[in-house]
């Protein structure tokens, strides 16, 4: 998980660096954590779903480059505490996943989850941060490539741009 915010922060820092058309850049993170306990008969639960945006502004304040991503984690445990999972494991994220996210075949429009990020990433170019969050829940155009809720991705925004210098 560290490694890939880091990645997130180092991207949009050089992202920054690398042009000086940005006035501002953020990092917006979103996180949620779930449980269920441990029973005799079934190991508990532990879940955490995390959503993160990138953000560079221009001097107006519109939105000149957005990445969006998730990580989504699960570990299990035993009612002695005891992790029953492999707790090694390096999560990938939906944009590393790709199409191996698995989204593609249950969705209405027949997109992959990275595929209607990039189209909600696309239609925020523009924009400033109020705009896209007063517009995004009944845009027309919007809703053609990316019918995935996107409530925590637009949290992760306005994060994003509160934390942008």
């Amino acid at each position: 998980m560290k490694k890939i915010l880091s990645a997130v922060v180092l991207a949009a820092l050089l992202m920054s660096l690398a042009t000086c058309a940005f006035a501002a850049t953020g990092l917006g993170v979103v996180s949620t954590l779930t449980n269920t306990a441990a029973t005799a008969e079934k190991d508990g639960s532990v879940s955490s779903y995390t959503f993160m945006c990138a953000l560079s502004l221009d001097a107006e304040g519109k939105i000149e480059s957005v990445t969006f991503d998730a990580l989504q984690t699960k570990g299990t445990f035993n009612t002695a505490g005891e992790i029953t999972c492999d707790a090694s494991m390096e999560p990938q994220t939906k944009i590393e996943l790709g199409d191996g996210y698995g989204m593609r075949k249950a969705s209405s429009i027949g997109k992959e989850w990275n595929e209607q990020m990039e189209a909600l990433e696309q239609w925020c170019i523009g924009k400033t941060v109020e705009e896209v969050v007063a517009g995004a829940a009944d845009d027309v155009d919007l809703k053609a490539g990316c019918t995935v809720g996107i409530d925590s991705q637009l949290v992760a925004l306005q994060k994003a741009a509160e934390a942008a210098k």
